[in-house]
């Protein structure tokens, strides 16, 4: 018996043709891989099969809190592996019941793929009569139990586990295209962005900064967004605020943006910038750059619940966001000619410096 954590991929990756599954599963495998090994967290093997990556591991815990804030994972389950042998199951069941399981109601379930001489029900009752002879102050509930152990069985192998973690499920980041995440004090700026990492893309950061210093909300916002990319490092344009610029600042953010993009190459940008309306930003797209607003149609309700998962805390929304009238396309051609000054920084979750 060791120690295992079983990763399930996003729903999403399985209603994909099989050529772009099979694509998007190694992507995830290799950078669950990658994020282990940076961070020093051991592990001897980890395997795939249609679904799942299975890392062993005896730091499963650990593992399964990494491996859950991986775009493309549904949810990681730390747990045990066994053989497929029914004796062998029932064993390390009931240890594992008895290890974890407190007094009250409790249910066993099973599922399984592959070719054996018993059925799931089987594994469910056995093992469920075998913890109730061992641990006396427990009831089996199968409707509602306290606590439940989950058994699944895969060809040769068995997996037990108890709990699991949830992941925030989407794509693994690369698998589309590059974006210019616009990042500033607001939790709006860095929810939009991370709800395009999510989508799979890759990401650039522009930020700006006032009298040579970057504001602290916005490294905040850095820090968080770092924590959820799979290299923990993010290329970063740092534009000039200048004290005289007529424009709200989030035009003038935007604007710096669409220079930036057209400078290196970078087809979209995303912006936590929330337009009341679908006329607001019908000009916007007559620029050569796309412009992303993830959040144009979420609820406060929803911002709050992604605000609280990212490690933002409870949302608030910022006025500064909302409504924001855009200026004509004349007008920010015009402006975007004069953003002639920005410096590229690459920053990492120990090293904010600029």
């Amino acid at each position: 018996m060791s120690g295992v954590v079983i990763v399930r991929m996003g729903g999403e990756i399985g209603i994909k043709s099989r050529p772009v599954r099979s694509l998007y599963e190694r992507m995830l495998e290799k950078i669950i891989r990658s994020s282990l090994k940076r961070e020093g967290i051991p592990f001897s093997e980890i395997s795939r099969s249609p679904g799942r990556v299975y890392v062993y591991t005896d730091s499963a815990e650990i593992v399964a809190k990494r491996v859950a804030r991986i775009f493309g994972v549904s949810s990681a389950s730390p747990g045990i592996v066994t053989s497929s042998e029914l004796h062998e199951i029932v064993k390390n069941g009931t240890e594992l019941a008895i290890m974890n399981f407190k007094p009250g109601t409790f249910a066993v379930r099973c599922r399984r793929s592959g070719h054996h001489e018993y059925t799931s029900m089987e594994v469910a009752s056995l093992l469920g009569k075998e913890i109730l002879a061992t641990k006396r102050d427990l009831i089996v509930n199968l409707d509602n139990p306290d606590q439940t152990l989950y058994v699944e069985i895969r060809d040769e192998k068995a997996y037990l586990y108890l709990d699991y973690v949830k992941g925030p499920d989407g794509f693994p980041v690369g698998t589309q295209d590059e974006l210019l995440g616009i990042i500033d004090e607001t939790k709006e700026s860095l929810i939009a962005c991370w709800c395009m990492l999510k989508r799979g893309s890759t990401l650039k950061a522009v930020i700006y900064e006032f009298d040579g210093k970057v504001p602290k909300g916005t490294l905040t916002n850095l820090k968080v967004l770092l924590e959820w990319i799979p290299n923990a490092s993010l290329e970063t344009f740092v534009v000039p605020l200048s004290r005289y610029w007529k424009e709200p600042l989030m035009v003038h953010e935007l604007c710096a943006a669409i220079r930036i993009a057209k400078d290196e190459g970078i087809a979209g940008i995303v912006s936590g910038l929330r337009p009341t309306s679908i006329s607001a930003i019908i000009p916007l797209s007559s620029l050569d750059v796309q412009i992303f607003f993830p959040l144009m149609v979420l609820d406060d309700m929803t911002l709050d619940e992604w605000s609280r998962y990212i490690g933002m805390g409870k949302y608030l929304p910022d006025d500064r966001v909302l409504g924001t009238v855009f200026p004509s396309v004349e007008i920010i051609v015009e402006n975007i000619q004069t953003q002639s000054h920005y410096r590229k920084v690459t920053v990492s979750s120990d090293r904010l410096h600029f």
